[in-house]
């Protein structure tokens, strides 16, 4: 049978308020007396009764979270950041994932709200808007991550995606590239449409012409990216001729597509074309060559959005009083994927 707070309380000569309030990590508690309070509910065996809890504070201690594609090592990243949050606060995420589906999207909040989540977080499928009226009409807090709706104001975080597309053509341009390819997501997606006006507004500021960049669009896989880039090749019968001499991946994810079509084709990275990509997930610096890429930090997307999330909850008529857009600044990694433009006869 599990220790009581009565039992913490006994084994320490105080009075189990003080014991409670220690494990909520109260503030009038001192470390040393959390620290004592801590060490003997471990000892003893100690486990919070999250039912109890919940009757008492009708709070579930529970986030919903519904990202795009689970696999993606940049949501992963936010998932990480959330569980930091959430482990300084005694929350537990349920964790969902709606494949870019918004029917699959729909079912998953219906049964997180069905399980007593205090707030969702979402990465949007972007499909329709039918989901933020559902959190609505349920007076659920949320915070939307990384992509956004542009016409409804909603709490949201995300990166400065029209940056991180300014900082990839600005680091391409210097380098000499004047012609170039953006690999994109589809574009109804807000990121993949932010990053392309990002890269192309820097290059009109250099009064390089609109149709300077050639825009493939893919599922925003790397199969996708692959079979998109394979087609482009096809139309370049001449492979050392080729109409761009610089290649803008949404992400990190289609980079690689890109990688795999090039060497199909024999084309060497960034001898015959320089690449440059978006995310800066875990495996950026393992391809070969080492993707230059725009870091987003997803780790403290996740962070930030998990905390502006337990805001909410604990004033939930801020959800609608004040809108808060937390924006955080991409940055360049430059590695060894971008070089000057190859010179041809």
């Amino acid at each position: 049978m599990s220790a009581t707070l009565k039992d913490i309380a006994e084994e320490l000569g105080v009075s189990i308020n003080t014991v409670s309030r220690a494990l909520r990590d109260m503030p009038d508690i001192s470390q040393e007396t959390k620290d004592h309070v801590r060490e003997t509910a471990t000892r003893l065996g100690y486990h919070k009764n999250l039912a109890a809890s919940r009757l008492r504070t009708n709070k579930s201690l529970i986030l919903g979270m519904v990202v795009t594609d689970i696999s993606n090592p940049v949501f992963s990243g936010m998932i990480k950041g959330v569980e930091k949050t959430c482990k300084r606060t005694s929350y537990t995420i349920m964790l969902g994932n709606s494949n870019e589906n918004s029917a699959e999207e729909t079912a998953m909040i219906s049964s997180m709200m069905d399980h007593g989540v205090d707030g969702i977080l979402l990465v949007p499928s972007m499909r329709n808007t039918r989901v933020l009226t559902q959190l609505k009409k349920a007076k659920i807090p949320y915070v939307i991550l990384q992509r956004k709706f542009p016409d409804i104001a909603t709490n949201y975080v995300q990166s400065n995606d029209v940056k991180g597309g300014n900082l990839a053509a600005e680091h391409l341009y210097k380098l000499g590239h004047r012609s170039f390819l953006y690999v994109s997501a589809p574009m109804h997606i807000s990121s993949a449409r932010e990053r392309y006006e990002g890269f192309l507004s820097y290059l009109r500021d250099k009064n390089l012409p609109a149709d300077c960049v050639q825009v493939l669009e893919c599922d925003g896989t790397r199969s996708g990216s692959h079979l998109v880039m394979k087609q482009w090749l096809k139309q370049h019968p001449d492979l050392h001729s080729l109409s761009a001499t610089a290649v803008f991946c949404f992400s990190d994810y289609v980079a690689c597509g890109v990688y795999s079509a090039f060497a199909k084709y024999s084309l060497r990275i960034p001898q015959d074309i320089s690449v440059i990509g978006y995310d800066n997930n875990e495996y950026a610096d393992m391809m070969l060559p080492a993707l230059t890429t725009i870091d987003i930090r997803p780790f403290q997307t996740g962070e930030r959005a998990a905390e502006l999330l337990l805001e909410l909850i604990a004033a939930p008529d801020s959800q609608t009083k004040s809108v808060r857009e937390i924006i955080i600044a991409p940055k360049l990694v430059n590695r060894k994927s971008t070089d000057i433009p190859s010179l041809t006869d």
